[in-house]
């Protein structure tokens, strides 16, 4: 796997979204950050994020921070469904490593 956007950190943009500090953030979010958060937020809610607001969010590579997260422990699991022809396709974290203890 390339290297090239690995804790890439996020645009001007995307770090006006980003209004949590994550544990241990010393350094501008990279964008597996601002993923990590969305999902967080999502799960607090008992829901998921929808790709089209990952996309909004301007998520580089959205596959490869999925898979950053994945590497650190984190249980992301991907829900596609069909509706009339369209793909949707929503992400849930089900497991926390940095809250729930491995």
């Amino acid at each position: 796997m390339s290297r090239l956007w690995r804790n890439h950190p996020t645009s001007p943009n995307q770090h006006c979204r980003s209004n949590s500090s994550l544990p241990g953030q010393v350094s501008q979010p990279t964008q597996a950050d601002i993923l990590l958060a969305m999902l967080r937020g999502a799960r607090s809610q008992g829901s998921a994020v929808e790709l089209p607001a990952i996309m909004r969010a301007g998520i580089a590579q959205h596959g490869a921070r999925l898979f950053e997260l994945r590497e650190r422990g984190f249980v992301i699991v991907n829900q596609m469904e069909r509706d009339d022809g369209i793909i949707r396709s929503r992400y849930r974290l089900t497991f926390d490593p940095e809250s729930e203890g491995r």
